[in-house]
Protein backbone atom coordinates (compact mmCIF):
# COMPACT_ATOMS: atom_id res chain seq x y z
CA UNK A 1 0.00 0.00 0.00
CA UNK A 2 0.94 3.63 -0.08
CA UNK A 3 0.48 5.32 3.13
CA UNK A 4 2.28 8.86 2.06
CA UNK A 5 -0.29 8.97 -0.85
CA UNK A 6 -3.38 8.83 1.64
CA UNK A 7 -1.36 10.78 4.15
CA UNK A 8 -0.94 13.65 1.70
CA UNK A 9 -4.27 13.88 0.76
CA UNK A 10 -5.79 13.52 4.51
CA UNK A 11 -3.59 16.30 4.95
CA UNK A 12 -4.84 18.64 2.01
CA UNK A 13 -8.36 17.77 2.40
CA UNK A 14 -8.91 17.28 6.35
CA UNK A 15 -8.58 13.92 8.33
CA UNK A 16 -11.55 15.16 9.80
CA UNK A 17 -13.32 14.92 6.56
CA UNK A 18 -11.48 11.78 4.97
CA UNK A 19 -12.16 9.17 8.27
CA UNK A 20 -15.66 10.54 7.67
CA UNK A 21 -15.11 7.25 5.12
CA UNK A 22 -13.42 5.37 7.04
CA UNK A 23 -15.54 5.42 10.29
CA UNK A 24 -18.67 2.94 8.77
CA UNK A 25 -16.05 -0.16 8.95
CA UNK A 26 -12.63 1.21 9.26
CA UNK A 27 -12.09 0.48 5.52
CA UNK A 28 -8.33 0.38 4.67
CA UNK A 29 -7.08 3.74 2.93
CA UNK A 30 -7.50 3.28 -0.45
CA UNK A 31 -11.50 1.81 -0.09
CA UNK A 32 -11.25 4.92 2.33
CA UNK A 33 -9.85 7.16 -0.79
CA UNK A 34 -12.51 5.41 -3.00
CA UNK A 35 -15.40 6.13 -1.34
CA UNK A 36 -14.70 9.96 -0.81
CA UNK A 37 -14.15 10.10 -4.87
CA UNK A 38 -17.01 8.17 -5.22
CA UNK A 39 -19.30 10.78 -3.02
CA UNK A 40 -17.59 13.57 -5.32
CA UNK A 41 -18.71 11.59 -8.66
CA UNK A 42 -22.59 11.34 -6.99
CA UNK A 43 -22.80 14.82 -6.28
CA UNK A 44 -21.36 15.48 -9.50
CA UNK A 45 -24.35 13.54 -10.77
CA UNK A 46 -27.04 14.71 -8.26
CA UNK A 47 -25.71 18.79 -10.02
CA UNK A 48 -28.46 18.96 -12.69
CA UNK A 49 -31.18 17.87 -11.39
CA UNK A 50 -30.96 19.61 -8.07
CA UNK A 51 -30.34 22.65 -10.22
CA UNK A 52 -33.61 22.43 -12.60
CA UNK A 53 -35.61 21.66 -9.43
CA UNK A 54 -34.71 24.42 -7.52
CA UNK A 55 -34.98 27.00 -10.57
CA UNK A 56 -38.61 25.25 -11.47
CA UNK A 57 -39.68 25.44 -7.81
CA UNK A 58 -39.18 29.21 -7.19
CA UNK A 59 -40.25 30.20 -10.68
CA UNK A 60 -43.40 28.36 -10.79
CA UNK A 61 -44.24 29.55 -7.03
CA UNK A 62 -43.19 33.52 -8.36
CA UNK A 63 -46.08 32.93 -11.33
CA UNK A 64 -48.53 31.49 -9.39
CA UNK A 65 -47.88 34.47 -6.58
CA UNK A 66 -47.73 36.94 -9.35
CA UNK A 67 -50.97 35.68 -10.38
CA UNK A 68 -52.93 35.46 -7.34
CA UNK A 69 -51.91 39.43 -6.31
CA UNK A 70 -51.79 40.52 -9.91
CA UNK A 71 -48.69 42.20 -10.23
CA UNK A 72 -44.73 40.55 -10.35
CA UNK A 73 -44.09 43.03 -7.58
CA UNK A 74 -45.91 40.48 -4.96
CA UNK A 75 -43.12 41.12 -2.55
CA UNK A 76 -45.01 44.08 -1.72
CA UNK A 77 -48.27 43.07 -2.20
CA UNK A 78 -47.80 39.57 -0.40
CA UNK A 79 -46.53 41.08 2.98
CA UNK A 80 -48.97 40.76 5.16
CA UNK A 81 -49.21 37.81 4.60
CA UNK A 82 -45.23 36.79 4.48
CA UNK A 83 -43.63 35.57 7.88
CA UNK A 84 -41.35 38.01 9.40
CA UNK A 85 -38.17 36.73 8.48
CA UNK A 86 -39.35 36.38 4.63
CA UNK A 87 -39.85 40.20 4.70
CA UNK A 88 -36.43 39.82 5.84
CA UNK A 89 -35.12 38.06 3.16
CA UNK A 90 -36.40 39.65 0.42
CA UNK A 91 -35.21 43.00 1.79
CA UNK A 92 -31.75 41.79 2.13
CA UNK A 93 -31.99 40.89 -1.74
CA UNK A 94 -33.19 44.35 -2.18
CA UNK A 95 -30.17 44.90 -0.94
CA UNK A 96 -27.68 42.99 -3.12
CA UNK A 97 -29.00 43.56 -6.15
CA UNK A 98 -28.87 47.54 -5.31
CA UNK A 99 -25.28 47.27 -4.48
CA UNK A 100 -24.24 45.45 -7.61
CA UNK A 101 -25.55 48.50 -9.44
CA UNK A 102 -28.49 46.86 -11.12
CA UNK A 103 -32.12 47.83 -11.33
CA UNK A 104 -34.11 46.12 -8.90
CA UNK A 105 -36.88 44.24 -10.93
CA UNK A 106 -39.22 41.07 -9.79
CA UNK A 107 -36.68 38.48 -11.63
CA UNK A 108 -33.73 39.60 -9.93
CA UNK A 109 -35.23 39.57 -6.63
CA UNK A 110 -36.47 35.96 -7.43
CA UNK A 111 -32.63 34.74 -8.32
CA UNK A 112 -31.08 36.17 -5.41
CA UNK A 113 -33.35 34.99 -2.84
CA UNK A 114 -32.28 31.80 -1.74
CA UNK A 115 -33.99 28.01 -2.22
CA UNK A 116 -35.27 27.85 1.50
CA UNK A 117 -36.96 31.09 1.04
CA UNK A 118 -39.11 29.30 -1.33
CA UNK A 119 -39.43 26.02 0.56
CA UNK A 120 -40.79 27.74 3.52
CA UNK A 121 -43.63 28.67 2.21
CA UNK A 122 -45.00 24.86 2.95
CA UNK A 123 -44.05 25.19 6.60
CA UNK A 124 -46.68 24.88 8.98
CA UNK A 125 -47.20 28.52 9.69
CA UNK A 126 -48.06 28.91 6.13
CA UNK A 127 -50.82 27.35 6.74
CA UNK A 128 -52.62 29.98 8.53
CA UNK A 129 -51.78 32.54 5.90
CA UNK A 130 -53.09 30.24 3.33
CA UNK A 131 -50.09 30.56 0.76
CA UNK A 132 -48.83 27.09 1.85
CA UNK A 133 -52.12 25.47 0.43
CA UNK A 134 -52.35 28.10 -2.37
CA UNK A 135 -48.82 27.07 -3.59
CA UNK A 136 -49.08 23.55 -2.82
CA UNK A 137 -52.09 23.50 -5.39
CA UNK A 138 -50.64 25.70 -8.05
CA UNK A 139 -47.24 25.11 -8.41
CA UNK A 140 -47.81 21.28 -9.15
CA UNK A 141 -49.95 21.12 -12.27
CA UNK A 142 -49.03 18.04 -13.34
CA UNK A 143 -48.81 16.35 -10.04
CA UNK A 144 -51.52 13.80 -8.81
CA UNK A 145 -54.30 15.45 -6.52
CA UNK A 146 -53.58 14.00 -3.30
CA UNK A 147 -49.78 15.08 -4.02
CA UNK A 148 -51.06 18.74 -4.03
CA UNK A 149 -51.19 18.81 -0.33
CA UNK A 150 -49.00 21.49 1.52
CA UNK A 151 -48.24 19.03 4.05
CA UNK A 152 -47.28 16.28 1.97
CA UNK A 153 -44.44 18.99 -0.32
CA UNK A 154 -43.50 20.48 2.76
CA UNK A 155 -42.03 17.06 3.55
CA UNK A 156 -41.12 16.45 0.12
CA UNK A 157 -38.59 19.29 -0.38
CA UNK A 158 -36.83 19.16 2.82
CA UNK A 159 -35.73 16.09 1.76
CA UNK A 160 -34.49 17.57 -1.02
CA UNK A 161 -33.42 20.83 0.38
CA UNK A 162 -31.22 18.66 3.04
CA UNK A 163 -29.64 16.96 0.15
CA UNK A 164 -29.12 20.25 -2.24
CA UNK A 165 -27.37 21.52 1.14
CA UNK A 166 -25.15 18.27 1.81
CA UNK A 167 -24.11 18.03 -2.17
CA UNK A 168 -23.66 21.78 -2.60
CA UNK A 169 -21.64 21.70 0.66
CA UNK A 170 -19.09 19.13 -0.30
CA UNK A 171 -20.46 16.71 2.31
CA UNK A 172 -20.96 12.92 2.78
CA UNK A 173 -23.92 11.09 1.46
CA UNK A 174 -22.01 7.80 -0.20
CA UNK A 175 -23.91 6.47 3.17
CA UNK A 176 -26.99 7.01 2.69
CA UNK A 177 -29.17 3.58 1.59
CA UNK A 178 -31.83 5.54 -0.28
CA UNK A 179 -29.99 7.78 -2.90
CA UNK A 180 -31.81 5.94 -5.68
CA UNK A 181 -35.44 6.79 -3.98
CA UNK A 182 -34.50 10.29 -3.19
CA UNK A 183 -32.96 10.74 -6.49
CA UNK A 184 -36.49 8.96 -7.97
CA UNK A 185 -38.57 11.77 -5.94
CA UNK A 186 -36.36 14.64 -7.28
CA UNK A 187 -36.97 13.68 -10.79
CA UNK A 188 -40.25 13.02 -10.17
CA UNK A 189 -41.53 16.26 -8.58
CA UNK A 190 -39.54 18.36 -11.59
CA UNK A 191 -42.15 16.51 -13.83
CA UNK A 192 -45.22 17.39 -11.74
CA UNK A 193 -43.46 21.30 -11.87
CA UNK A 194 -42.90 21.25 -16.05
CA UNK A 195 -42.95 18.09 -17.83
CA UNK A 196 -40.61 19.41 -20.39
CA UNK A 197 -37.98 19.89 -17.73
CA UNK A 198 -38.76 16.55 -16.82
CA UNK A 199 -37.76 15.72 -20.54
CA UNK A 200 -34.71 17.84 -20.76
CA UNK A 201 -33.12 16.86 -17.24
CA UNK A 202 -33.15 13.71 -18.62
CA UNK A 203 -30.05 13.44 -20.87
CA UNK A 204 -27.86 15.41 -18.03
CA UNK A 205 -29.21 12.64 -15.11
CA UNK A 206 -26.23 10.35 -14.90
CA UNK A 207 -26.82 9.69 -11.42
CA UNK A 208 -27.79 6.19 -11.78
CA UNK A 209 -25.15 4.87 -13.57
CA UNK A 210 -22.77 6.69 -11.45
CA UNK A 211 -24.95 4.90 -8.02
CA UNK A 212 -25.02 1.79 -10.21
CA UNK A 213 -21.02 1.67 -11.10
CA UNK A 214 -20.84 1.48 -7.37
CA UNK A 215 -16.68 1.47 -5.51
CA UNK A 216 -15.43 -0.59 -8.09
CA UNK A 217 -14.26 1.88 -10.89
CA UNK A 218 -12.86 4.06 -7.99
CA UNK A 219 -10.71 1.33 -6.59
CA UNK A 220 -9.43 0.64 -10.35
CA UNK A 221 -8.58 4.28 -11.00
CA UNK A 222 -6.50 4.48 -7.36
CA UNK A 223 -4.93 1.24 -8.31
CA UNK A 224 -1.55 2.21 -9.71
CA UNK A 225 -1.09 4.73 -5.89
CA UNK A 226 -1.07 0.76 -4.39
CA UNK A 227 0.85 -1.45 -6.81
CA UNK A 228 2.18 -4.73 -5.97
CA UNK A 229 5.64 -5.02 -4.99
CA UNK A 230 5.05 -8.87 -5.21
CA UNK A 231 3.40 -11.31 -7.17
CA UNK A 232 0.43 -12.33 -5.71
CA UNK A 233 0.63 -15.90 -3.47
CA UNK A 234 -1.49 -18.44 -5.01
CA UNK A 235 -4.34 -18.37 -2.94
CA UNK A 236 -5.35 -21.93 -1.26
CA UNK A 237 -8.21 -23.45 -2.53
CA UNK A 238 -11.65 -22.20 -0.88
CA UNK A 239 -14.46 -24.52 0.01
CA UNK A 240 -17.61 -23.59 -2.34
CA UNK A 241 -20.06 -23.86 0.78
CA UNK A 242 -18.49 -20.65 2.16
CA UNK A 243 -18.42 -18.53 -0.69
CA UNK A 244 -21.19 -20.00 -2.89
CA UNK A 245 -24.99 -19.31 -1.46
CA UNK A 246 -28.12 -20.23 -2.87
CA UNK A 247 -31.01 -17.22 -3.04
CA UNK A 248 -34.60 -18.51 -2.74
CA UNK A 249 -35.67 -15.24 -3.83
CA UNK A 250 -34.65 -12.39 -6.42
CA UNK A 251 -31.77 -10.02 -5.09
CA UNK A 252 -31.04 -6.88 -6.10
CA UNK A 253 -27.62 -6.46 -6.20
CA UNK A 254 -27.43 -2.71 -6.64
CA UNK A 255 -25.16 -0.78 -3.88
CA UNK A 256 -26.09 -1.44 -0.43
CA UNK A 257 -27.77 -4.42 -0.88
CA UNK A 258 -28.16 -6.95 2.23
CA UNK A 259 -26.52 -10.38 0.38
CA UNK A 260 -25.82 -13.48 2.18
CA UNK A 261 -22.28 -12.42 2.63
CA UNK A 262 -23.31 -9.42 4.56
CA UNK A 263 -23.28 -5.63 2.89
CA UNK A 264 -21.59 -5.23 -0.10
CA UNK A 265 -20.07 -2.30 -2.28
CA UNK A 266 -21.81 -2.72 -5.84
CA UNK A 267 -22.90 -5.92 -7.74
CA UNK A 268 -24.53 -7.47 -10.38
CA UNK A 269 -26.98 -10.26 -11.44
CA UNK A 270 -26.33 -11.99 -14.21
CA UNK A 271 -29.38 -14.36 -15.79
CA UNK A 272 -28.25 -17.68 -17.62
CA UNK A 273 -30.03 -18.74 -20.14
CA UNK A 274 -30.52 -22.43 -21.81
CA UNK A 275 -27.26 -22.17 -23.82
CA UNK A 276 -25.34 -21.12 -21.08
CA UNK A 277 -26.73 -23.86 -18.55
CA UNK A 278 -25.90 -26.55 -21.91
CA UNK A 279 -22.23 -25.24 -21.45
CA UNK A 280 -21.91 -25.58 -17.94
CA UNK A 281 -23.72 -29.53 -18.18
CA UNK A 282 -21.01 -30.09 -20.90
CA UNK A 283 -18.12 -29.30 -18.52
CA UNK A 284 -17.49 -25.41 -19.47
CA UNK A 285 -16.67 -22.70 -17.39
CA UNK A 286 -18.57 -19.36 -17.53
CA UNK A 287 -16.77 -16.07 -17.07
CA UNK A 288 -18.78 -13.62 -15.70
CA UNK A 289 -17.29 -9.92 -16.33
CA UNK A 290 -18.32 -8.09 -13.13
CA UNK A 291 -19.00 -4.64 -13.94
CA UNK A 292 -15.57 -4.17 -15.80
CA UNK A 293 -13.67 -4.58 -12.98
CA UNK A 294 -13.53 -8.35 -12.11
CA UNK A 295 -13.73 -11.62 -13.48
CA UNK A 296 -16.40 -14.46 -11.65
CA UNK A 297 -16.17 -18.17 -12.99
CA UNK A 298 -18.99 -20.61 -12.93
CA UNK A 299 -18.19 -23.94 -13.32
CA UNK A 300 -20.17 -27.73 -12.33
CA UNK A 301 -17.77 -30.13 -10.41
CA UNK A 302 -18.08 -34.00 -9.77
CA UNK A 303 -20.46 -34.11 -7.33
CA UNK A 304 -23.20 -32.05 -9.71
CA UNK A 305 -23.83 -35.57 -12.11
CA UNK A 306 -27.10 -35.73 -10.78
CA UNK A 307 -28.20 -32.49 -11.35
CA UNK A 308 -26.51 -31.93 -14.64
CA UNK A 309 -28.37 -35.10 -15.83
CA UNK A 310 -31.90 -33.35 -14.48
CA UNK A 311 -30.54 -30.33 -16.57
CA UNK A 312 -30.07 -32.37 -19.56
CA UNK A 313 -33.68 -33.72 -19.74
CA UNK A 314 -35.34 -30.28 -19.17
CA UNK A 315 -32.66 -28.68 -22.22
CA UNK A 316 -33.84 -31.16 -24.12
CA UNK A 317 -37.47 -31.28 -23.95
CA UNK A 318 -36.90 -27.05 -24.28
CA UNK A 319 -35.45 -27.91 -27.79
CA UNK A 320 -32.02 -27.50 -27.02
CA UNK A 321 -30.37 -30.78 -28.31
CA UNK A 322 -28.50 -33.77 -26.61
Amino acid sequence: MNPAFFDAVSRAVASERIDAYRQQDGAEPRVTLARYVWNMALCEALYSPLQVAEVALRNAQHRALSERYQTEDWFSAAEPHLLDWQKTKIAEARQNVAAQGKSVTPGRIVAELSFGFWTGFFNHRHARTGLGYFLARHTFPHAPGEERDMIKQDTRWKRIRDLRNRVFHHERIVHYTDLEAQHADLVQVIGWISPELHELVQPLDRFPSVLQGGLHPWLAKLGHHWPHTTPPATPEPVKTESTIAIVPAPLNAMHGASTPFGHRWGGDVFPLSPEHLAALTAGQTLALDVQSEYVAFIKTTAESAKLEQAIKVNLKELGYGE
